[in-house]
């Protein structure tokens, strides 16, 4: 229980917490709190600062929004952090509005908690949050390469049907010289077929 309690304190030490509230000051109980729980704060801004810029300089493990309800332009810029360097984003808010709630999680938002800030539940919302952007994270890459290997696919086999039709040659034989230009070349062969494509349509601008 020792190490496992030990181990669990060495990552709330590591992560770097970007925290963000409506109001700074010397008496911030939501900074406190997590000072409390050995989480390092890397840098705590009022929400009119530019979050978008803070977010990309030093290092953050998670943004954390303590606001009365977050505004659109908020939303906004927690879009365009979840595209640009996503990672885990709580808002601890006071107003609960449905709208707004479902408007967060489609920008990214790991964590929507609504008048509750208390002490001894931070480190189980924050554990929570991290959980879920790693799967959210891993959907994503997984849907991503999924998409790659379509895209990859379709450029094959638009190749292979320019080389079988130039050179009256089968589709596995097509194939085969495909593969065999991406070894000699140490391209894969999504690259090659696209540079078969490209003189293909190059030559058909110019003769035609």
């Amino acid at each position: 229980m020792r190490t496992i309690k030990k181990e669990h304190m060495s990552l709330q030490l590591e992560m770097s917490i970007l925290l963000v509230e409506e109001n700074i000051n010397s008496r911030s109980e939501l900074k406190k709190a997590l000072l409390n729980y050995d989480y390092k704060i890397s840098s705590h801004i009022n929400i009119s600062d530019n979050l978008l810029e803070k977010s990309k300089q030093g290092t953050h493990d998670i943004l954390i929004i303590k606001t009365n309800s977050p505004s659109k332009k908020t939303l906004q810029t927690l879009t365009e952090i979840n595209q640009l360097a996503p990672l885990p984003m709580i808002i601890f808010a006071q107003q609960d509005e449905p709208l707004l709630i479902q408007a967060s999680i489609e920008a990214g938002v790991s964590a929507y908690v609504v008048n509750d800030t208390q002490p001894q539940r931070l480190k189980s919302i924050i554990t929570v949050a991290c959980e879920r952007f790693k799967q959210s994270q891993s959907l994503r890459n997984e849907l991503e390469q999924t998409k790659s290997q379509l895209e990859s696919r379709k450029l094959i086999e638009r190749a292979k049907g320019f080389i079988m039709q130039q050179k009256n040659i089968s589709e596995q034989q097509a194939f085969n010289m495909l593969r065999k230009m991406a070894m000699n070349n140490g391209h894969s062969m999504a690259i090659v077929s696209k540079n078969v494509i490209d003189v293909h349509e190059l030559l058909s601008a110019k003769y035609n």
